[in-house]
């Protein structure tokens, strides 16, 4: 009796499906295999018709990630359909039964699905990754600050400019001592006594060589200025910094002058972006007496990355989180070219 009351309801379904179709609906193989034997239409079976007859529309949703460090962010899906979406292929499961698209259409009709009633939307996630650097590097590989080595000075002859301090003939004497600072220029009798907490060996009379990189957190045009040198200051940016550095192919130089004469600036402007690395290197001699210079990092709004008196961020030896991006100086103080 059951089985009976099963097949009445089956056939009565079927019934009510082709009353409600408005459409050219054929009984056939086709619609066969999309009923089924069960009494209720298959949850997927609805799907698949739908997915086939109605029309799609995707709306993208981003995934953005920020390294400030790496912070994965979801943002909202958006509320502009990218337009229709070519439907699926008829499924598998049926696809023997039904030949080709008319055949399936009629069957899915059949059931009570009907084309161009409803937007069918589809949200499909795409990945967009952004790479914000971060506002400064990372230090912890122990590379903040710029590496820094004290040398006796054996120039101490001096006319206007200078011109007898070869700073080339540092690249192959050894120092007396070495370390990292972040804070540049000498000032203060402290300073100049005691720069970077070296003690001299002759007092007053010793050369400083500082090498790392310059992090730059935006992307912008920079300024690099060294002055008010007592006796010698000059600097060298990019690839020169690390090898091939001489006084003709410095970027920029101050040497002592009468307090009476203008000041002595040497500077230079670099565009970079955001999160690059740019090689510095600094050389500063005093000859006796008297010992200063100032070195700064401004953009063009007039902001200070680098200046006198305020340990920076943005000198590091190093980079920590990508070691490719600024690997440090290959050759030892000494030995280098």
């Amino acid at each position: 009796m059951l089985f009976i009351i099963g097949v009445v309801a089956f056939f009565a379904i079927r019934a009510a499906a082709q009353q409600s179709c408005t459409c050219s609906c054929t009984i056939d193989g086709c619609f066969e295999a999309l009923a089924g034997t069960l009494p209720f239409f298959p949850q997927a079976t609805v799907s698949d018709c739908r997915s086939f007859l109605w029309t799609r529309s995707t709306v993208a949703a981003t995934t953005i990630t920020e390294t400030i460090p790496s912070t994965p962010i979801t943002a909202t899906p958006g509320t502009e359909p990218t337009g229709p979406v070519t439907a699926i292929n008829i499924p598998a499961q049926v696809a023997a039964a039904c030949s080709n698209a008319a055949a399936y259409s009629s069957a899915c009709e059949c059931l009570g699905i009907t084309a161009g009633k409803t937007t069918f939307i589809h949200v499909e996630f795409t990945t967009t990754t952004i790479i914000k650097p971060a506002a400064t590097p990372d230090t912890s590989c122990d590379s903040a600050g710029l590496e820094v080595a004290i040398y006796d000075n054996p120039y101490l002859t001096f006319t206007t400019n200078y011109p007898e301090f070869n700073p080339e003939h540092f690249k192959n004497l050894a120092p007396y001592d070495t370390d990292k600072t972040n804070i540049l220029g000498l000032h203060s009798t402290t300073e100049m006594n005691n720069p970077h907490g070296f003690t001299p060996a002759t007092p007053a009379i010793y050369v400083l060589n500082y090498r790392g990189f310059f992090y730059s957190p935006n992307t912008t045009t920079y300024t690099f200025r060294i002055s008010d040198a007592d006796d010698y200051a000059g600097f060298w940016t990019g690839s020169k910094a690390q090898i091939g550095w001489t006084r003709a192919n410095e970027d920029g130089e101050s040497t002592f002058h009468p307090p009476a004469d203008p000041p002595v600036v040497g500077q230079i402007q670099l565009a970079l972006s955001a999160g690059e690395y740019t090689p510095l290197r600094i050389i500063f001699a005093n000859r006796g007496g008297a010992g200063k210079y100032t070195f700064e990092v401004v953009d063009s709004g007039g902001f200070s990355y680098v200046e006198y008196g305020s340990a920076s961020p943005y000198l590091v030896s190093r980079s920590c989180l990508n070691p490719t991006d600024a690997p440090p100086f290959t050759s030892p103080f000494g030995e280098e070219s």
